[in-house]
């Protein structure tokens, strides 16, 4: 068989509140963001955390369109004009804020983040990938702040769930396959959205390669062949 040549176009994953799936491993998370008021949180921060590819990233986005919120980054400058009373938006989301550990020039900005949004009533939105209670930040004054904050648990996805993120990755790629193709994957991946993702990606890949249809044939064919890379 002549192997076919591709180019490798940027996927553009969707990430609206319609492609959101919902399930029992993220119930908590969607309580907090998508059902609840932020004027309901204990403190105006809330931290959002699970493991890589527990769907952190996809809540902050439909959050932050919800709230016409601003994305900041670590060290972001955005703060002085917080202190000056000229804030550029009505809410903030920091993601991978367990980032500053490690670093004191990042953990003396994220106090300063939360101590001027708290005072400018602003709320903000954090995601990581363990309570606050884990980091293992140097500066007390902000881990006893963010430890007051409420925190919300993404988990790993349950069986509706990892059928579901197949489907809508497959979908994402444009890629059309038998039913039998999710439930045989779902059943054999490991139960991450990482692992999903990189096998999607891997099927997609081979099947562009050899222009072969993913079928469950060709499925085991790609694992086998990875297994024994």
């Amino acid at each position: 068989m002549i192997k076919q040549y591709h180019f490798s176009l940027p996927l553009q994953e969707a990430m609206g509140l319609e492609d959101f799936l919902p399930s029992s491993s993220n119930e908590e998370g969607v309580a907090w963001l998508l059902r609840r008021e932020p004027s309901s949180w204990p403190s105006h921060a809330l931290v959002l955390w699970g493991p890589e590819g527990s769907g952190k990233t996809h809540l902050l986005s439909i959050w932050s369109e919800k709230r016409n919120a601003r994305r900041v980054r670590l060290g972001d400058p955005v703060l002085a004009a917080i202190v000056r009373g000229a804030a550029p938006a009505p809410a903030f989301t920091l993601d991978d804020a367990d980032g500053v550990v490690g670093d004191g020039e990042q953990e003396e900005w994220l106090q300063h983040f939360y101590n001027a949004t708290k005072e400018a009533a602003l709320p903000v939105l954090m995601t990581a990938r363990t309570p606050p209670a884990q980091w293992g930040l140097t500066l007390r004054d902000i881990e006893t702040r963010l430890k007051s904050c409420a925190c919300a648990a993404l988990h790993e996805p349950d069986d509706a769930l990892m059928r579901g993120l197949l489907m809508k990755l497959f979908s994402d790629r444009q890629l059309l396959v038998d039913a039998g193709v999710v439930d045989y994957l779902a059943t054999r991946l490991e139960r991450t959205t990482a692992a999903v993702r990189d096998a999607v990606a891997q099927l997609d890949e081979a099947a562009l390669g050899e222009g072969r249809k993913i079928s469950v044939p060709f499925v085991q064919k790609v694992l086998a062949e990875a297994n024994d890379a």
